[in-house]
């Protein structure tokens, strides 16, 4: 016995559908994985400018007051390493 062609197109149609929704719900499972991933860099990004807005405030507070009182410039030096650093990885990475 051979399959007649209505019978053939049903199974097509209903193979279809199956992967039809199959790629649907791999779709639905990537949407929400992107969502959580853009809300995680979304947060990392203003934690970031945070602690480059705290470093600058330090950095400009030494600047101001502490230097004139203590003549090791050590911890100057790595305030403006650390100020440095973190504002080439914004400036490539957030403003870019």
């Amino acid at each position: 016995m051979s399959e007649t062609p209505e019978s053939t197109n049903i199974e097509n149609e209903q193979h279809y559908i199956e992967l039809t929704n199959q790629l649907k719900e791999k779709y639905e499972i990537y949407e929400i994985e992107n969502n959580i991933y853009k809300t995680q860099n979304h947060d990392m990004k203003k934690d970031l400018m945070v602690i480059y807005g705290l470093i600058r405030t330090i950095d400009m507070f030494y600047s101001n007051y502490i230097i004139n009182f203590n003549e090791d410039d050590k911890l100057q030096f790595l305030i403006e390493e650390v100020r440095s650093i973190c504002s080439g990885f914004i400036d490539a990475n957030i403003l870019s």
